[in-house]
C-alpha cells in the first residue's frame, strides 16, 4: 500500500500530460481561436507543459511546477474564452476547472504529493 500511495501521482501526471501532448501537438504552428499571436502559444504551452510534467520527477521538481503552470494558464484562457467571449455557461467549463485544480496541486506540491 505504501508503494501505491507514493506513486499515485503518476496517474494524474500521465493522464494530464498525455491529454495535453496529444491535443496540443496538432495545434503547433497554428493560431487557436482567432487569438492572433497569442493563439500560436497554445500548442507549445500544451505540449511543453505535458512534457515537463513527466520530466519533472526525473530532472527537477521545478519543471513539474512550470509544466503545471503552463497548462493552468492555458485553461484559465479557455475559461475566459468560454465565459466572456463566447458567453457559454458554467457547465461548459467544468473540465477546465478540474484541470486547473489538478495543476494547482502540482504547482503547490511539486513532486512531493
Amino acid at each position: 500500500m505504501d508503494l501505491l500511495s507514493k506513486n499515485i501521482h503518476w496517474a494524474l501526471r500521465l493522464c494530464l500530460a498525455s491529454t495535453f501532448i496529444l491535443h496540443g501537438f496538432p495545434k503547433l504552428g497554428n493560431s487557436v481561436a482567432n487569438l492572433g499571436y497569442i493563439g500560436y502559444l497554445v500548442g507549445p504551452f500544451e505540449v511543453l507543459g505535458g512534457i515537463l510534467l513527466v520530466a519533472g520527477p526525473y530532472i527537477n521538481q521545478v519543471l513539474t511546477k512550470i509544466g503545471a503552470a503552463m497548462i493552468a494558464l492555458i485553461m484559465l484562457g479557455a475559461v475566459y474564452m468560454h465565459l466572456i467571449i463566447w458567453n457559454d455557461g458554467w457547465y461548459d467549463i467544468e473540465w477546465q476547472i478540474l484541470i486547473i485544480a489538478v495543476c494547482f496541486l502540482f504547482i503547490l506540491k511539486g513532486d512531493e504529493i
